[in-house]
């Protein structure tokens, strides 16, 4: 081969040489990043079911105390504060369940609103969540309304036309009845607890744009 042939394969293979190197590169990171978020997720794992591990604890110990003096009462004969207690225990339980009910059939009304707004970014979303949902309360009908009396449908809508608000979004939406983004929201409330993906999810969830690497990940 003539050095005139040398010269002219010469840029040729640096580019495939380079194109080589980008491709392992690439690799290497989608490797590093997997075992990062891998490492992360056990940990918040970890946490979560110690936390939990706590929290039996201490309810079981509180049940058992609460036995105990259900079975010294029942000794005694005091029969009707027995009944008191079992209905207050039961009272307390139907309170816990109507307002985990009452907040999720809240907080997924305001996140399919929210969902349909194209946020910057996940801790904006996160920013536009906090702030109607703290706005909201129940009406004698017994459905959630936006402190200045206008449904949670309206009062995103509004939220997102105030030019007050407009560095939240990447591009200003046009609110009417239902909020038309130009393109895909890539800041949405993910509507699943990271605790509950698994790796895939999570790795999905950053590339969307919905899960913030460095944010909060306790929720």
């Amino acid at each position: 081969m003539t050095t005139e042939n040398q010269e002219m394969n010469t840029p040729v293979e640096n580019t495939k040489t380079e194109t080589n190197i980008t491709a392992d590169v690439q690799e290497l990171i989608n490797t590093e990043v997997s075992k990062a978020i891998k490492n992360i997720k056990g940990n918040l794992d970890n946490a979560y079911a110690e936390r939990d591990a706590y929290k039996a604890k201490i309810a079981e110990a509180e049940q058992a105390k609460q036995a105990a003096e259900i079975a010294a009462l029942e000794k005694a004969g005091k029969h009707q504060e027995v009944m008191q207690i079992q209905m207050s225990e039961l009272t307390k339980k139907l309170e816990t369940y109507e307002q985990k009910n009452t907040e999720l059939s809240r907080d997924n009304a305001v996140r399919a609103q929210l969902n349909g707004l194209d946020f910057k970014n996940e801790k904006a979303a996160t920013m536009a969540y906090g702030d109607i949902v703290g706005s909201l309360s129940k009406n004698a009908d017994g459905n959630w309304m936006h402190s200045s009396g206008v449904s949670i449908e309206e009062a995103v809508s509004s939220y997102a036309k105030d030019d007050k608000n407009a560095f939240l979004f990447n591009v200003k939406a046009n609110a009417g009845s239902g909020v038309s983004p130009s393109k895909p929201a890539v800041g949405s409330i993910p509507t699943k607890s990271i605790k509950d993906m698994d790796q895939s999810e999570v790795i999905k969830a950053i590339a969307e744009g919905k899960l913030n690497p460095a944010g909060d990940w306790t929720q």
